[in-house]
């Protein structure tokens, strides 16, 4: 997240604050089965108007490639009036926008989300807009921006306000910025669903040759899930772990048996994870890497590395 040098007034930290810009926090969700679930950010790094975070989801069902994600953004200017005119940003009789500009690079994909427009006369101004990724739409990160630009330029900017940006579309400052990761960072779990009445509860599917190439996706790693099974109610998947103490202990299993699969298939290489150096963004090896550094899981031996993640989750989730 850089700053660029502009050749006019844009709005600075000292006008953000002067004009009462304030925004709320971020809103994310997802639709599953008719009901909609909330998603939360978390390893927030940065400031509050400049940072990055990842997905969480604490049901451990949520994946990019099965939902989608809706994303709700609310604000408002207190006072709208101090960015015209002289000593504002654009002239006083312009009209200025405001949008969400996002930005996926791994799905190569990008977009504007529009939340308004306003000018200098309108007293307190407040926003509200929600926009919908589909399932299968995004890849790795989203990086979005909210962000004032100039709606409409001024007809007859008065002399003291030649040295304003009058040219529509240039975008005038940035309100908010942050890099969301939305997959291979051990937030996102792959859980299929299937009914096989002879089959266990869960079992997990692992399939990796190697794990600093492969990305921990469902082509790759998969936690399956029984309905058929008698048992198959307690796990009470619509509720939260914190509900569902049956359905944490196979998380905590199945991130167990992936984890000792990994350290078992790289051998001499684990180091290299477990430094958490040099590793591809997405794949099984960086998800495993978040788990020990981000997680804090102890994988010197299975005993310590079971204890460790259920310590993770007793002081997490319960």
């Amino acid at each position: 997240m850089s700053k660029a040098f502009s050749l006019y007034p844009v709005l600075s930290d000292a006008l953000t604050e002067k004009a009462g810009i304030e925004t709320e926090p971020t809103e994310l969700s997802y639709l599953d089965d008719g009901d909609y679930y909330p998603l939360s950010m978390e390893d927030i790094e940065g400031e509050s108007r400049r940072f990055s975070a990842r997905l969480s989801d604490v049901r451990c069902v949520w994946s990019a490639d099965t939902h989608n994600l809706i994303l709700r953004k609310a604000g408002t200017i207190q006072h709208p009036d101090l960015l015209f005119g002289k000593d504002g940003i654009v002239p006083h009789d312009a009209i200025i926008g405001i949008a969400g500009i996002w930005s996926s690079k791994r799905s190569d994909l990008h977009g504007t989300i529009l939340f308004g427009k306003f000018g200098m006369r309108v007293n307190t101004y407040n926003f509200n807009q929600e926009y919908r990724f589909e399932s299968g739409e995004l890849r790795g990160s989203i990086h979005f921006k909210l962000v004032l630009y100039l709606k409409e330029s001024s007809g007859q900017p008065y002399t003291n306000e030649l040295h304003l940006a009058n040219q529509t579309g240039i975008v005038l400052g940035c309100i908010e910025e942050f890099d969301l990761m939305i997959d291979g960072n051990g937030s996102v779990f792959p859980i299929y669903y299937v009914n096989e009445p002879d089959r266990p509860l869960w079992w997990v599917h692992f399939s990796s040759d190697d794990p600093f190439e492969d990305a921990f996706d469902d082509q790759n790693v998969v936690l399956y899930l029984n309905q058929a099974h008698p048992s198959y109610g307690e796990l009470k998947i619509n509720d939260s772990l914190r509900e569902s103490p049956l359905f944490l202990e196979v998380i905590s299993s199945a991130l167990y048996i992936i984890v000792q699969s990994v350290k078992e298939l790289v051998s001499d290489e684990w180091d290299e994870i477990v430094s958490g150096q040099s590793l591809e963004q997405g794949t099984i090896a960086e998800a495993v890497s978040y788990f020990i550094n981000k997680l804090g899981w102890d994988t010197s031996n299975p005993v310590n590395l079971a204890l460790s993640i259920h310590d993770y989750f007793d002081k997490n989730l319960r």
